[in-house]
């Protein structure tokens, strides 16, 4: 009851290398994954844009925000937290307290949630462990599916809980006071530092604007946690992982709070 498809010709001919290579799914995503259109950025030009202005013919790439496992691996990564082993049994991530419990049947294996800790922490979202009926928040918030049904297309919220996940859930924060204290080892001077920590969250350099942005958010936090150490100390408390900076805490709280910018910038969480 749909439009007829837009490039039959493609279907037929992806169809055809599907079968040609005995029916390897894995060499069929490659093809996807690799092909100049599936890589294009979403920036279009005006005449593109005139040409294609509902993208049926692909002039450019879709513009979405990361999937939920994404937006966490990513944080994770940039970290140096993630730990990227494949296979192994599931693992139960930082989560809320009072999420199972509420929904539970009595003498369930699944009534109560026990935290895992250490490497299992931070393993890909992939192996997180998920309960049906009580969905780990973090990825519901950023409409992860439930896994009650095949999910062929994911819906994209825009909602402030978002906002307050990534700037708060306790993953995030930890991520962003490792990604800190990964920028602090470098022997390098603020400006080099803020420009790594924005080239390794957007892959560009900074313009003179973001640079003036971050230069100012640094000293605005340098001196907050230099006047109050005990909120610098909590900084560093988010998380199992150990600090193993040698920099004050007022300092290390200070870039953590740039990073922890920088993690939230529409352009780290958005596809572009």
């Amino acid at each position: 009851q749909g439009d007829p498809p837009t490039h039959p010709e493609l279907l037929d001919w992806l169809a055809s290398e599907l079968v040609r290579t005995g029916w390897d799914v894995k060499a069929f995503v490659r093809l996807l994954v690799t092909s100049r259109a599936y890589r294009q950025e979403s920036s279009v030009t005006p005449e593109l844009l005139a040409l294609d202005p509902e993208n049926k013919l692909l002039a450019r790439s879709s513009r979405l925000r990361l999937d939920a496992e994404v937006l966490r691996d990513q944080a994770l990564a940039l970290g140096g937290l993630l730990r990227p082993e494949i296979g192994g049994p599931p693992v139960r991530p930082y989560q809320p307290i009072n999420i199972w419990e509420p929904v539970a049947f009595g003498g369930s294996n699944t009534k109560t949630y026990v935290q895992d800790h250490g490497p299992a922490l931070y393993r890909r979202s992939l192996y997180t462990f998920i309960k049906r009926t009580a969905p780990a928040p973090a990825m519901s918030t950023f409409d992860g599916p439930s896994r009650e049904f095949t999910c062929v297309g994911r819906s994209r919220s825009n909602t402030p809980l978002q906002a307050l996940a990534l700037m708060n859930d306790v993953q995030h924060v930890e991520a962003a006071r490792t990604f800190a204290e990964r920028l602090l080892a470098e022997k390098s001077t603020d400006a080099l530092r803020l420009a790594l920590a924005f080239r390794s969250v957007t892959a560009r350099e900074p313009d003179s604007t973001e640079r003036q942005l971050l230069t100012h958010s640094l000293a605005t936090h340098r001196a907050h946690f230099s006047r109050d150490t005990a909120a610098a100390e909590k900084i560093l408390t988010n998380g199992e992982s150990k600090s193993v900076a040698t920099a004050p805490a007022s300092e290390i709280a200070a870039w953590t709070m740039v990073t922890n910018l920088l993690l939230n910038l529409d352009e780290t969480v958005t596809r572009n």
